[in-house]
């Protein structure tokens, strides 16, 4: 993601020399075997599989070995600059020596400026954001990426070194983990290096394998690992099989109805109205299509004026314009059952529905293509704002009702019920920071590019957490 090792191109050929040669190859060991070996790879194919993300796990390893103080008190980038620190720059021996005190630490990423800079706020050691200067990075950076990185000062100005790595939120959440109960540990860590007839030596000892310097210098090695065993798998890993609650195959398909000749938009309003397990939404134009209740074995308490419909599959969507009505769903099976009760209903309505299908592989090539847009539907004559503010309208629509509705990040929970507890106000914060991470990373002609779920932070009462 970032390799600017122009201004420590010496410092990486002093480290081919010995005995500095060794020990780069013993830090690589530590940092890339490990999750080798767990994928049953050789380390030398590591390249052949996950391609450059090699090359960032080689740079963790390289940054380590610069921080790390060996046996006999020796460290890469000090003997490289007592020797040749003559011939670099003054930046640039700045910059060395930075890096020479630096330890790796996961940062939460906001406020992007591309080609200029973001904030970065550390996951480990707290405290407030810090403003990163970086005119590299930023341009894949979006709010809410979490990466594992080295962020030094040089001369007044913040910026990362060159090992950067992107790190998926729950991935992030399980070095998280690991960090706390490695922290918990300390105590019996320095008992069994000083007894208790030297208990000062004990207690100097287990606060500083408490300090979160030294805890994030020892697991340096342990997040590279974490990292790229991740990225191994998710490369090696065979295409899932994509099927529906039901079980069924998953193909997007869409039912376009025209409407005959005279008949009216509410002629087909008020047959909908005869459809079991139809609901139309509060705009009229929209209904949502719910799989058929199952009977409760107990009579299920509502509170208040809840929505009746709150936590029930949702098998399709349908859509009425003036000369149109589309039937959204995502299996053949599904899209066989809706136009059988449609076809009683609409009898003498509608001309017989033109279908529209989309794997999911042909949905995630247009839209690498950036071609694919939930405005497809849409009429041509729109402009792009037109378009953009429908799509908008859209996702208010349906951001709405799913925080009613329960999501497996959140345990099964609605967000709604999700906040009522600490732990769940922090959940939720990552589901909706995962939300505008995926829309961030949208093109930006996408009609989805772009929308403000600044009113989701304060519905639920989370907004505190945002920053």
């Amino acid at each position: 993601m970032n390799r600017p090792w122009g201004n420590a191109s010496g410092l990486v050929e002093w480290s081919r020399r010995d005995p500095w040669r060794e020990r780069m190859g013993e830090m690589v060991e530590r940092h890339i075997r490990r999750a080798c070996d767990l994928n049953d790879i050789d380390i030398y194919d590591l390249p052949n599989v996950i391609g450059d993300a090699a090359l960032a796990a080689m740079d963790c390893a390289f940054e380590d070995c610069c921080t790390v103080t060996w046996e006999d008190g020796s460290n890469l980038a000090s003997d490289y600059l007592r020797r040749r620190g003559w011939k670099e720059s003054a930046i640039n021996r700045a910059y060395i020596e930075a890096l020479r005190h630096s330890v790796v630490s996961l940062h939460e990423v906001s406020d992007v400026r591309p080609g200029e800079s973001f904030l970065a706020r550390d996951l480990v050691r707290g405290g407030e954001p810090v403003r990163v200067a970086d005119q590299t990075a930023t341009k894949t950076l979006v709010s809410w990426d979490v990466i594992a990185a080295r962020i030094v000062t040089i001369r007044g100005v913040v910026q990362m070194s060159s090992a950067v790595l992107h790190v998926e939120r729950v991935l992030a959440d399980e070095m998280l983990a690991l960090l706390k109960r490695t922290r918990s540990r300390a105590p019996n860590v320095a008992e069994s290096f000083a007894t208790a007839a030297n208990p000062a030596l004990r207690a100097r000892l287990e606060a500083e394998l408490l300090s979160d310097e030294s805890l994030l210098s020892a697991a340096a090695p342990a997040i590279t690992t974490l990292w790229l065993n991740d990225a191994i798998r998710r490369c090696l890993a065979p295409l899932p099989e994509l099927v529906n609650t039901d079980g069924e195959p998953l193909e997007l398909m869409t039912l376009h109805f025209r409407l005959l000749p005279k008949v009216a938009a509410s002629d087909i309003a008020q047959a909908l109205a005869g459809i079991p397990n139809l609901r139309r939404d509060d705009d009229d134009a929209h209904w949502t299509w719910f799989a058929p209740e199952k009977p409760a074995s107990k009579p299920r308490k509502r509170r208040g004026k809840a929505d009746p419909d709150t936590g029930r599959t949702i098998h399709g969507n349908l859509t009425l314009t003036a000369t149109t009505l589309e039937v959204f769903v995502n299996s053949e099976a599904r899209a066989k059952r809706i136009r059988g009760q449609l076809k009683t209903a609409l009898a003498g309505l509608v001309r017989e529905p033109l279908t529209e299908r989309v794997t999911p592989e042909q949905a995630m090539a247009s839209r690498r293509g950036g071609s694919s847009s939930p405005a497809a539907g849409l009429s041509d004559d729109m402009s792009p704002a037109d378009v953009r503010e429908a799509v908008h309208q859209v996702l208010d629509r349906h951001y709405r009702k799913s925080l009613n509705e329960p999501v497996p990040m959140l345990g099964g929970k609605t967000p709604r019920q999700a906040v009522r507890s600490a732990k769940g106000r922090l959940a939720v914060a990552n589901w909706i920071k995962g939300l505008e991470q995926a829309s961030a990373r949208s093109p930006d002609d996408d009609p989805m590019h772009g929308y403000d779920f600044n009113w989701m932070w304060t519905e639920l009462g989370i907004a505190d957490l945002r920053s």
